[in-house]
């Protein structure tokens, strides 16, 4: 099946669809001060809102926490807060701090319709939107670009991840895809960031492993985009490439009579909740195993399509990091056959 008929994966077109209410957000700057338009207010439905030069806007929860934060006073203390009891708790704290204490501070609000999403202290973070990283993506990659995996956008960040047409057959009919993530925070408090993973396609849900290959930070300040993803991209294929030949090497070392001690020293070196070792167990004991590669196989199975992670969802990545860490770590003790 080619990967971008798999379940989930997105055209380019279909990822903007999802994204266009937040692709017409703009920041708007504004000078904290004594001046009379300056002013934090409440409305009638008890938000919070700041009159400015340029009109009026109304802070999200998010943009009101980032503010408060930024004078001190724990975010915490604003989920206390009673109801009806903003203008009287926290109205005070912020006209004083932001009238005297920060006055000639620049602010930066994220808007859509008046409604800040995000508001930064500062006003040197650089707001980049999802269809400008697409397009510069594309640029760098062009018809390698085999779709849109996943897409997870918030007030606060986005991330993006796209499969390419990179492929590789590590066994017969078990081709690995590369897989690049993009992560952006709308805020300008963390860099954006890139990182390659594996994408599996021998299930229609696919089997991967992700964020563990590397992770490139992208320079604050820095204006180029394209230069960026295209020094990221280039190490990103690298990372590829010897991920390949580790896992294509666990082809190599046989498990003979010690499946069972080696899944378990595996497994158990890393944690893996005791429910979720028995899981696996049980998936092995069906499958069999001649060499480590099998054992990587089911880890990465039972991380796709265990219901296990349907009630512990913090817990999704756990597999994945024990496979990557197996194609790492694959050395065995020749006497007692457990990972060394």
């Amino acid at each position: 099946m080619n990967v971008s008929e798999l379940k989930g994966v997105m055209t380019k077109e279909q990822l903007l669809e999802k994204v266009q209410d937040y692709e017409i957000s703009e920041p708007i700057n504004v000078e904290a001060g004594q001046n009379i338009e300056f002013k934090f207010q409440s409305n009638k439905e008890d938000e919070i809102v700041l009159s400015h030069n340029r009109g009026q806007t109304v802070l999200s929860p998010i943009a009101l926490g980032k503010l408060v934060a930024h004078t001190g006073m724990p975010r915490a203390y604003l989920k206390k807060i009673p109801d009806g009891q903003y203008g009287t708790l926290v109205l005070p704290h912020l006209n004083y701090w932001y009238q005297n204490v920060f006055a000639g501070t620049m602010i930066r609000l994220l808007t859509i319709n008046n409604r800040a999403l995000a508001a930064i202290p500062k006003a040197n973070f650089e707001h980049i939107k999802v269809s400008r990283v697409v397009d510069a993506a594309e640029r760098q990659l062009g018809s390698e670009i085999a779709g849109y995996h996943k897409l997870q956008v918030s007030e606060e960040r986005f991330c993006l991840s796209i499969l390419t047409a990179k492929e590789v057959e590590v066994k017969d009919k078990d081709p690995f895809n590369l897989g690049i993530r993009i992560e952006h925070d709308v805020a300008g408090e963390t860099s954006t960031r890139i990182s390659p993973y594996l994408f599996r396609q021998w299930c229609s849900n696919g089997a991967t492993t992700e964020d563990k290959l590397d992770t490139w930070s992208r320079r604050r300040g820095s204006d180029d985009m394209d230069i960026w993803l295209q020094k990221s991209i280039m190490e990103a294929n690298k990372s590829f490439d010897k991920e390949i030949l580790r896992i294509k090497a666990l082809q190599e070392i046989p498990t003979n009579d010690n499946t069972g001690v080696i899944l378990n020293s595996v497994l158990e070196q890393s944690s893996v909740p005791l429910k979720l070792q028995k899981e696996v167990q049980s998936v092995l004991l069906d499958r069999g195993a001649e060499s480590l590669y099998d054992i990587y196989n089911v880890l990465t199975e039972v991380s796709t399509h265990s219901d296990y992670f349907k009630d512990h969802p913090l817990a999704s990545n756990a597999l994945n990091d024990v496979a990557t860490h197996l194609t790492h770590n694959s050395k065995l003790c020749p006497t007692c056959h457990k990972q060394i």
